[in-house]
């Protein structure tokens, strides 16, 4: 194109000057001649202009550049507008995460950068000493680390992890000052963060939440606990607006367009009571210094509802302390609640009692020698003595063999049952189970082996593996007179967008046992805590820390608790057991009121270092459960949000992993029962694209080899058709009424197609 215009500008006049040598024309008749060149000249000239005004309208682009994308770019701008995290609540509405603000301190020591009037916006070099007793003073910085950073070639610097992570206030403090002692060039960059205002809160069980760099931008994301099973409830999503802006580039008011709406994260309200947690970790700490064991961990449950109040373990850490945890001898990230299972010991035999009692297979008052030889294994009791006498009475009934945690005679019950009517009620209880509370990394725990040795020691808590949720899940069923009820750990979730909210209500999961065996086992339980003799929980010593009397240890409003004490074992990493005289995990589980009760407490403390005593655990139960009975009422009231009830859209499920759609569909507020231990998702109760309420249930079907039936207990009829029909069974009905309350196919065990199953129907 340049080559061309040369040429047509200068060739007119090459070609006059030729024939001005050529000709002799006048001066006149050249000029005339120049004119006539210059006019068609210029019409050339804007015909090509006018071709490329026309051809970049049309066009639009020059080379690689949209000319309205350059255009739009100098008045006008588009911003990503980020989300909101959703916040932590307890269940009254106490904060216990909160999105903040914390900043990095710079230092500008670039010489170009100037005010309007020449003032500099830099740290001259004359300033650098009193800029780092500043900098020491206030920050703790290394006064060799700011120097280094102030003598650097960069135009910017900061000044490591004491220069960051500052709060709101610190950062205003730190301007104040700056300005008072006239110092320039230091500012501030803004991160997004979390904040823990409770500090050592359930620290475990929470999580944590750090920034991390999603698509060119910074986001919280959940690293730990509930911050992380439930990152996508919490995250939101980002939106985008455009404004118009001046020369200077501010926006001009009235000029700002939504292109994309900003979604906030939804609110989170825990199932804990920040009063009770606060109480366990003031406990759980005097425990922790008082027994210097390797691992604590305790739960306080409310038994008609399966709510978690408080929750708590040791070794901990808080989110100012969360870069040192790992120094702590016998740290763990895992939430010892959920992510870590362990023999549990003697706490175990309050599910061998209620089988036995539910199938009629032990008789409380008989009595049975405490010798036991099972093929090539000796069991014995804990009172035994080097010489292999007992302390204690050699001969006892089955009801005072509880109250002294007999290993021979619930081992006897268990021999007497048959390892397939004992396995069966560990399938009635959901041991090797997930729970699904929506927890996330939740570990399974393990059913004893196919070993006749190890079934028979399972019921003594050996050989089985367990986590404390299940523990509890179980529990609620010897608490509610048999009917099980699945542990929540969420009692709301509220959308700030939509103004709605999904409200948790009590999930019933079984009905392991009879209300009859429930209560006679909280009736053994309650002889363990006062029965002077035999009962393990009850102290022939006084204790003056907690102004008791020699009596029984669990006491609550001047009564007796019903429990259970445990005395575990631990596997070695070499093979077998652990030997030293320490290595136990004592535990307890503690019911309040003892016949109808209010509250669950489980504890256990893993290798003590002191001598160890049962009032160790007695001294953090006591006084929380106290409490709990105190705030009974209290509880029962849920945070006032102010929103209407939510609806939850239904997926399509099939061919996804039913593990985690069932803690999907958990944390979502509804009640997932998946049927069969398949892998995948087959079918589903409720069809893609309904719209349910909070704690609706859905089946979920899978693709396991056998048809196993599961615990129909609450289910509608509805739901046992929809059974049913996946199985290929018959159905009558007895009685009247909206929910199952007994079958006569029994749960856990195969179901052949073409086979009759009787439902009992009731409310």
């Amino acid at each position: 194109m340049i080559k061309f215009l040369k040429k047509l500008i200068f060739f007119p006049f090459r070609k006059v000057s030729r024939n001005a040598r050529k000709t002799n024309w006048s001066t006149e008749r050249n000029r005339k001649r120049v004119g006539k060149s210059l006019f068609f000249l210029a019409i050339a000239l804007f015909t090509v202009f006018i071709f490329r005004f026309v051809w970049l309208i049309t066009v639009n682009h020059v080379g690689g550049t949209n000319l309205t994308t350059m255009a739009k770019s100098n008045y006008q701008s588009t911003e990503t507008v980020h989300a909101k995290r959703g916040t932590i609540y307890d269940r009254t509405g106490a904060a216990i995460a909160v999105d903040s603000s914390t900043y990095t301190i710079y230092a500008v020591i670039d010489k170009t950068q100037v005010d309007s009037n020449g003032n500099p916006l830099y740290i001259d070099k004359k300033d650098f000493t009193k800029v780092e007793d500043f900098l020491n003073s206030k920050l703790g910085i290394d006064r060799d680390l700011i120097k280094k950073q102030l003598n650097s070639k960069l135009k910017q610097v900061q000044f490591g992890p004491k220069g960051s992570d500052i709060s709101l206030e610190k950062m205003k403090e730190i301007q104040k000052a700056a300005e008072n002692e006239k110092i320039v060039g230091l500012g501030f960059t803004a991160n997004i963060s979390r904040s823990y205002p409770f500090g050592n809160f359930a620290s475990q069980f929470i999580g944590i939440a750090r920034p991390k760099d999603e698509n060119g931008t910074q986001a919280l994301k959940g690293d730990m606990g509930l911050e992380k099973a439930f990152n996508n409830v919490l995250s939101g999503e980002n939106g985008k607006e455009t404004y118009q802006k001046d020369i200077y580039g501010r926006p001009i008011p009235g000029t700002t367009k939504v292109i994309e709406p900003v979604k906030n994260g939804q609110d989170v309200y825990t199932t804990l009571d920040a009063q009770l947690q606060r109480n366990l970790e003031g406990y759980m700490d005097k425990a922790a210094t008082d027994t210097g064991a390797q691992q604590l961990s305790g739960t306080l449950v409310d038994a008609h509802t399966g709510e978690i109040l408080a929750t708590s373990q040791r070794p901990t850490y808080t989110a100012t302390t969360i870069n040192d945890a790992e120094k702590q001898k016998y740290f763990t990230w895992n939430s010892l609640l959920s992510q870590s299972a362990f023999e549990p010991g003697s706490t175990f035999k309050t599910f061998l009692m209620a089988g036995a009692l539910d199938s009629g297979k032990v008789n409380l008052n008989e009595t049975y020698q405490r010798k036991l030889q099972v093929y090539d294994t000796t069991i014995n009791d804990w009172d035994v003595t080097e010489n292999k006498s007992y302390t204690l009475p050699e001969t006892v009934t089955y009801a005072q063999g509880f109250a002294l945690s007999s290993n021979i005679g619930m081992s006897k019950i268990e021999m007497n049952m048959g390892n397939d009517l004992w396995g069966s009620y560990l399938n009635k209880f959901k041991f090797g189970l997930k729970v699904r509370a929506g927890l996330d990394g939740e570990n399974p725990g393990a059913l004893p082996s196919s070993n006749a040795v190890t079934q028979i020691q399972s019921s003594f808590g050996q050989g089985v593996a367990v986590t404390p949720l299940q523990l509890i899940r179980g529990w609620t069923a010897i608490a509610g007179n048999g009917t099980m009820l699945e542990p929540h750990i969420v009692s709301k979730v509220v959308d700030p967008n939509t103004k709605t909210s999904l409200t948790s209500k009590a999930e019933v999961v079984g009905h392991p046992v009879s209300n009859d065996a429930a209560s006679g086992v909280r009736d053994l339980m309650l002889t363990v805590n006062t029965d002077p003799v035999y009962g393990t929980s009850y102290s022939t010593s006084s204790d003056s820390e907690q102004n008791l009397a020699a009596g029984p240890l669990f006491m609550v409003n001047g009564e007796p608790a019903a429990v259970k004490t445990g005395t575990a074992q631990i596997a070695s990493t070499t093979g077998g057991y652990m030997t030293g005289s320490q290595d136990y995990l004592y535990s307890a589980v503690v019911m309040y009121p003892a016949k109808n009760p209010d509250f669950i407490f489980y504890m256990n403390v893993k290798i003590p270092t002191e001598s160890w005593t049962l009032k160790y655990i007695a001294r953090v139960a006591n006084p929380l459960l106290t409490s709990a009975e105190a705030m009974k009422n209290d509880l029962s009231v849920s945070a006032d949000t102010d929103t209407k009830a939510g609806k939850v859209t239904i997926e399509n499920y099939k061919g996804k992993d039913s593990g985690d759609t069932a803690d999907s569909l958990r944390r979502t507020v509804l009640s997932p029962v998946i049927i069969g231990t398949g892998a995948k998702v087959t079918a589903q109760s409720i069809a893609e694209g309904e719209k349910v309420s909070a704690n609706s249930r859905i089946l979920l079907l899978t693709n396991d080899k056998d048809q196993v039936m599961p615990d129909m207990y609450d289910w509608s009829k509805k739901e046992v058709e929809q059974l049913a029909n996946w199985f290929g069974i018959k159905v009558t009905y007895e009685g009247s009424g909206n929910k199952v309350l007994t079958q006569s196919i029994e749960t856990s065990t195969n179901v052949k197609k073409g086979q009759t199953l009787t439902v009992k129907m009731g409310n």
